[in-house]
């Protein structure tokens, strides 16, 4: 399978894994299925506004979608120490869903962030 994304919008599968928000406690996105695609997966975190001493974000997956979360391997973000920052990540997961899910640590942190989760549709 090609891992090259000529049309974006009906090739791949691509969901919010945050909405964008203002977030003051670490913060997790809904749970992503994934059943409708196969291959390299993909996520972008966006952050703006950012006072506190870090954002550790990060794609988790689950075979249900509500129990038994757990760190894809490899699909961690850097550490975000400082506002303005957008990162892009390339993962491989092996159970049908996935959520993006963050630590925020600081004294009275604040962060505006939203991530987005992606894979190229099955093709048949």
């Amino acid at each position: 399978m090609s891992t090259a994304l000529h049309d974006l919008a009906s090739a791949a599968v691509a969901a919010a894994g945050l909405y964008p928000d203002t977030r003051t406690s670490s913060p997790t996105g809904p749970a992503v299925d994934l059943i409708a695609a196969d291959g390299p997966c993909f996520a972008v975190q966006l952050v703006g506004d950012f006072t506190g001493d870090s954002l550790a974000g990060r794609v988790e997956q689950s075979a249900d979608g509500s129990t038994g979360w757990a760190t894809v391997p490899g699909a961690e973000f850097a550490a975000v120490t400082a506002a303005n920052n957008v990162q892009v990540i390339r993962f491989a997961r092996s159970l049908r869903y996935v959520r993006y899910a963050a630590t925020l640590a600081g004294i009275s942190p604040s962060v505006k962030v939203a991530a987005v989760i992606g894979e190229q549709k099955k093709t048949l």
